[in-house]
């Protein structure tokens, strides 16, 4: 029976792990046994004691602790929790006030990188650090580890770095390496150091080495400098900085420069250096500098800023992988500020900056837009590229007016429209463009919605003297359009229950959703007006659109877990008693199909504006048709291992599918997967603007045992019959490391790469 036999408040004046404050630190101890000697102020204890103070916890079998000096003797399963370390041992001597001392025959675990250091002899030398003598060091938690470093001493301090002396790497029982200095990780916060390299060979650069340096500059920022040596290349320097202003003010920029050995001259001797979609690099001044900024502003305004400026058009094809090219980047700055960058391959580049601020019932914005024409600078040409300096919108969302049964919305804008350079069609302007719209919703009996609306839209220009295509005098200054439009949408819902009580699901939810919407815009003359964007030119619409939606949900009963509240809820038309709602179990729903069928019938031409920029002109398309392409739009995922995505245009006219992307992937419990993607793009689409396209992607992963895994990838362009990449390489995983080792075959290059991570350790080479 457990006798708790000592429960004092000690008087010392010790200070605790991670206590910043000279304050007294309370001791407690139970034991099964123990005694108190007065004099010396000296307990002892044995049987499961436990002695606690502050962030430190001693456990053992046999303690004896001096409440005046703080020094304590353990020894017997010995376990101590001091704020971030936890040590086991067989015996150890320490006071609780220093936290130094001595451990015999221990083990240092640190949680966060994973990882175990023994040794024979550890001296505590401080609150986080130790100094062990013929230690070893590996985040294997078996009796013989798949690796391990053994040292003549080790030196580490938690939160920071350690220091092997005299360390060689063992592959079971097996030495493969040694090196006189050996330093490591032990972080469980950030903390100055270099970060581990990056390793790669390929056609373009040859050996590759990247050596990043993190800089834990203070709270709010931080920043990581990279050496990124290329064989043939040069050295590329990037910087990547982060900071925090506010709980809604963060920010993070890189900047890479390189000085390149090669050129692109369009000369059979730089030809490796090409790329055949880009005009010739003869730069080599080659930089990246990429931003993106939120902030937040008095009275409810919030600013966002994105920049994105590149030396060359060739520069984010050259740098797509690694720390600082184009993927990462795109990933850190979706993942952190859920905005993109442009594609790697558009020569025309976003920056931007918002100015927001959103009410209950509408939201101001304000941008600053300038689009970089990459290709234009590279090559000293015009750049009549159209920049909105600014842009000003104004929106409401769908409402009531007052207690009516009307509803409506209302969108708003002004745009500045600038040009470095301009041509006779090619000019600046103004544009000033308001469009509000009334709603009439009406339930038509117990299943019939109906909501008829009408909008006005006026919009004004005023614009330098510019010339439109096939005309010889001029036109300019102010000018006006007043459009009409009139919609009416009318849908009813179905839905019914059935019951198939199986393991797949209890209930099956089947709801169908029929709906048909009329759209009238009169043809009104355009020609004469200036071009800007596509908002200059209203299409004439006399439409009437079909649609079927199916959606398919499931209802399953299953257990809740212990660590989870009951939360059950109800689905539309299901008997309230339909399942007793007890603690025990939980209600699921999910929706595991969705199907939309949809086409438009038109009563007039079907007409498109297109703007062909190698001449100025503006083309109006009227194209001869009663109806648009049948399109499907549908996602299937009934069971974890299976989802299905398919969207298809098919044209009763051609008697052939115009468009077609679809994808599935398949997995099991092994996690072996197979991803296909195959999209499509007929030149006979209805859109005039579409290039024809057809791509092939194909992912396999096969798990061959549990520690070794296969996989390749290939992506062909079909329409052009050529490849775009292919890939494939394995991998071996353990418990405590692992390896992959890659292959990329590109058009343009080739490359090998090596990946190997000692857990706790870090990570070595280029996946």
């Amino acid at each position: 029976m457990l006798l708790i036999l000592l429960l004092l408040a000690l008087p010392a004046t010790a200070k605790a792990l991670m206590d910043k404050q000279d304050q007294p630190v309370a001791w407690h101890i139970s034991a099964a046994k123990g005694t108190h000697d007065y004099e010396r102020g000296l307990y002892i204890a044995d049987g499961e004691v436990v002695i606690k103070g502050g962030t430190t916890r001693l456990e053992a079998d046999h303690l004896e602790f001096n409440s005046a000096t703080n020094d304590a003797m353990a020894r017997g399963h010995v376990l101590l929790i001091s704020g971030e370390d936890t040590v086991t041992c067989e015996a150890l001597t320490i006071n609780l006030t220093t936290e130094t001392g001595t451990i015999y025959d221990g083990t240092i675990f640190v949680q966060e990188n994973n990882f175990y250091i023994r040794g024979q002899k550890i001296t505590k030398t401080g609150k986080d650090s130790y100094l062990a003598q013929q230690a070893s060091l590996t985040s294997c938690n078996t009796e013989t580890p798949d690796w391990k470093i053994t040292a003549k001493n080790v030196r580490v301090t938690i939160g920071g770095y350690g220091v092997a002396k005299h360390a060689t790497l063992y592959a079971r029982n097996i030495p493969a390496l040694y090196t006189p200095f050996l330093g490591f990780p032990a972080k469980t916060r950030r903390q100055t150091g270099l970060l581990t390299p990056e390793y790669s060979l390929s056609d373009r650069k040859g050996f590759e080495l990247n050596l990043p340096l993190f800089l834990a500059i203070n709270r709010a920022s931080d920043a990581t400098l990279y050496a990124d040596y290329m064989e043939k290349r040069g050295t590329k320097l990037g910087l990547e900085y982060r900071y925090i202003l506010g709980s809604q003010s963060k920010g993070t920029l890189f900047f890479d420069y390189l000085d390149d050995q090669k050129i692109d001259d369009g000369t059979d001797a730089t030809s490796d250096y090409s790329y055949s979609t880009t005009p010739d690099r003869t730069n080599t001044d080659r930089y990246w500098f990429r931003m993106k900024h939120d902030q937040a502003l008095p009275m409810g305004w919030k600013a966002k800023l994105d920049l994105d400026v590149v030396s060359d058009a060739d520069y984010l094809h050259e740098f797509k992988d690694g720390y600082t090219g184009f993927t990462n980047t795109q990933n850190t700055f979706a993942d952190n500020f859920g905005r993109n960058l442009d594609d790697y391959d558009d020569t025309t580049r976003t920056n931007q900056l918002n100015l927001n601020r959103t009410w209950d019932t509408y939201s101001l914005n304000v941008d600053v837009d300038w689009y970089d024409d990459v290709e234009a600078r590279q090559l000293n040409e015009d750049d009549t590229t159209l920049q909105t300096l600014p842009a000003v919108t104004l929106n409401t969302v769908y409402q009531r007016i007052n207690r009516s049964d009307v509803y409506f919305d209302l969108d708003a804008g002004y745009k500045n429209f600038f040009r470095q350079d301009t041509t006779s069609a090619l000019v600046n302007g103004q544009r000033a463009d308001i469009h509000p719209s009334l709603y009439y919703p009406i339930k038509a009996g117990r299943y019939l919605n109906v909501e008829p609306s009408v909008g006005l839209r006026q919009t004004a220009w005023y614009s330098d003297d510019y010339t439109l295509s096939g005309e010889d005098e001029s036109s300019g200054g102010f000018s006006h359009r007043e459009l009409v439009d009139l919609n009416l949408e009318m849908s009813t819902r179905f839905s019914r229950i059935f019951t198939p009580g199986n393991d797949f699901a209890e209930r099956i939810k089947h709801e169908i959703v029929p709906a048909l919407e009329y759209n009238y815009i009169p043809d009104v003359d355009q020609d004469d007006l200036p071009f800007f964007d596509d908002e200059d030119r209203v299409a004439r619409q006399n439409q009437v659109t079909w649609s079927v939606t199916n959606r398919f949900t499931t209802r399953k009963i299953k257990p809740v877990p212990l660590d989870r509240k009951t939360s059950v809820t109800s689905i539309a038309d299901t008997p309230v008693n339909a399942t007793p709602k007890t603690p025990e179990t939980q209600v699921v729903y999910h929706e595991f199909a969705w199907v939309k069928l949809y086409q438009t019938y038109y009563f007039d031409d079907l007409t498109y504006y297109d703007d062909d920029d190698d001449d100025d002109d503006v083309t109006r398309y009227d194209i001869d048709k009663s109806f648009s392409d049948l399109s499907l739009e549908s996602e299937f995922s009934p069971y974890n291992w299976l989802s299905l995505e398919m969207d298809v245009d098919w044209s009763a006219q051609d008697n052939q599918f115009t468009m077609c992307n679809t994808g599935f992937t398949l997995k099991d419990n092994r996690k072996d997967t197979v991803q296909f993607r195959y999209r499509y793009q007929s030149e006979e689409s209805e859109l005039v603007d579409v290039d024809p396209s057809e791509t092939l992607y194909v992912k396999t992963n096969v798990v061959i045992t549990p520690s070794l895994n296969a996989f390749i990838s290939h992506e062909e362009d079909l329409y052009n019959n050529e490849r775009v990449e292919t890939s494939t390489g394995i991998g071996y995983h353990r418990q405590c490391w692992s390896m992959v080792l890659t292959y990329r075959d590109q058009p343009d290059d080739r490359s090998v790469g090596f990946f190997i991570n000692l857990y706790g350790i870090g990570e070595f080479g280029q996946e």
